[in-house]
């Protein structure tokens, strides 16, 4: 007897972060992939929630992708303005200053040693937060480089088909490879 295939519904095809961090809070799915921005509302959900690390293929924490949040300096016409620029980017890379920033934009958690460290030192419950942190991979890591939106772009489109059904899961990969090859000269 073959195996049954089961397709989601085609909602999940444009659903966003916060649409499926919706639909979970209505306590009809068992589980959400989520980051820590959903603490808050997790803990005023009227069902209990916990947390569990995503496993890694071998064992052990699979590895995040990071890469989405960081400090940008615009180039300023007034350059008297870089000093006041200078003090501010200081005070907000100090591990006092990456806590104050991460607990103000709902749990972020730092970059550093010390401010993941400072930050478990006021709310303990983020060290699985801390955790992946530590195990995460950034986006252009394994010599993605310049060369990762073209990847990404071409992963995405597979997993698109391979829900929308318009292609079978492993032929929509087997395009998806190619297409990324192709895009990167490889």
């Amino acid at each position: 007897m073959g195996q049954e295939r089961h397709r989601p519904p085609n909602s999940v095809i444009s659903n966003s972060q916060n649409t499926t961090w919706e639909e979970f809070l209505t306590g009809e799915f068992a589980f959400a992939e989520n980051g820590t921005w959903q603490i808050d509302s997790a803990k005023k959900a009227e069902f209990p929630t916990g947390i569990v690390q995503i496993p890694g293929k071998d064992g052990g924490v699979a590895p995040t992708p990071t890469g989405g949040e960081f400090i940008t300096v615009p180039v300023q016409k007034d350059t008297k303005r870089y000093d006041v620029t200078k003090k501010i980017l200081e005070c907000m890379t100090t591990p006092e200053g990456l806590v104050e920033t991460g607990t103000t934009f709902a749990y972020y958690i730092p970059s550093t040693a010390d401010g993941q460290q400072r930050i478990l030192e006021s709310e303990p419950s983020l060290k699985p937060w801390v955790d992946a942190v530590r195990s995460a991979k950034g986006r252009t890591s394994d010599n993605l480089g310049t060369d990762y939106p073209k990847i990404s772009e071409a992963l995405w489109t597979g997993v698109q088909k391979a829900l929308s059904g318009s292609a079978d899961p492993a032929d929509a990969l087997k395009q998806a490879q190619a297409q990324a090859k192709q895009a990167t000269g490889g």
